[in-house]
């Protein structure tokens, strides 16, 4: 793909600069364009037949940027991070906001991006396998009518309008964005994610559901918070210092860790320790007051009357039940 910016080309190459280093992804293969004013990074994943990229702008100017590829258009386009003013070659001017997506087809790759100077913009594109979409089109009327225009190679969009990405939208794309592919299981459940999320895309464009509140950059936040708590159990958080560490308001980290997850701050440490908990009982050697301990607890009888809230016996009559 060429970019043109400044009325200079550019194509992308394998250098990566040290400003869009801490924006890519596990996996993928990455290759960036850079230079005074723009820094541009784009990761491509493959899922079987479909292909992900994941596009990192940063631009410190209005400008317009100009992309140009001798193949058709057509992707489901997600702005997770900054309003994206396009116009698409045939399709004509979209505003897709922080937070919408579309599926849309061009018979020619040529999308011009207009930015008003914020620094950071965040895009994911998908371009899912024909023989896919056909298989959900029996079920989906709306998706049915798109791929008709998209065969007679008419410029199409899937709806009029951008839709809104959901949490459950969101989980899948945290969770494509975030996981290892450093193995054959891994790469299998990466291409699972891809499938699933297009399910939750055409369902979205059907019923219309409330969007999600949190952005892209707030649900990375959100996740961080979880994972700091996973990783240390032994510690007891106060939300105000978790809020601190990942950057958020403690009143918006509460109320999204529970709409995300349907369960509080504590209630989640609580739950986590408990697990570790109950895998410790499973091994020999390891007396109550030293798992008590190593997942926390200062007193041993806080610790038996947690664990027999969760699963109704006490650590004791776990573990002779083993």
């Amino acid at each position: 793909m060429v970019f043109s910016f400044n009325q200079q080309e550019y194509r992308l190459s394998r250098g990566i600069p040290a400003e869009l280093a801490g924006y890519q992804i596990p996996g993928g293969d990455a290759s960036a364009i850079s230079n005074e004013h723009l820094k541009l990074l784009v990761q491509k994943l493959d899922a079987d037949a479909s292909k992900v990229y994941y596009s990192v702008y940063l631009v410190d100017k209005k400008t317009t940027i100009r992309a140009k590829e001798e193949t058709p258009f057509f992707k489901a386009y997600f702005a997770l991070q900054h309003d994206q003013n396009l116009e698409v070659a045939e399709v004509g001017k979209m505003l897709i906001k922080e937070g919408q997506f579309n599926i849309i087809y061009s018979p020619t790759t040529e999308i011009t991006s207009h930015y008003d100077g914020v620094r950071e913009n965040i895009v994911l594109s998908i371009e899912y396998d024909l023989p896919l979409l056909e298989e959900w089109a029996i079920y989906f009327p709306l998706l049915a009518g798109f791929l008709e225009k998209v065969k007679s190679g008419e410029p199409a969009v899937l709806v009029p309008r951008p839709e809104w990405i959901t949490k459950e939208i969101q989980e899948f794309i945290y969770k494509m964005l975030h996981i290892s592919l450093d193995d054959g299981a891994k790469q299998k459940y990466f291409v699972q994610l891809v499938r699933s999320l297009l399910f939750h895309l055409l369902n979205q464009a059907v019923q219309q559901q409330p969007a999600s509140n949190y952005n892209h950059y707030e649900m990375d936040r959100i996740q961080a918070a979880r994972e700091m708590i996973r990783k240390n159990i032994r510690y007891h958080f106060v939300i105000r210092e978790i809020a601190q560490k990942i950057g958020m308001n403690e009143f918006k980290l509460k109320n999204a860790f529970r709409e995300l997850f349907g369960i509080g701050v504590y209630e989640y440490l609580r739950s986590e320790r408990m697990q570790v908990a109950r895998q410790l009982l499973e091994e020999p050697g390891r007396s109550i007051k030293e798992i008590a301990s190593m997942i926390g607890y200062r007193s041993v009888n806080s610790f038996i009357k947690a664990f027999k809230q969760m699963f109704g016996v006490t650590p004791g009559d776990f573990r002779k039940k083993r």
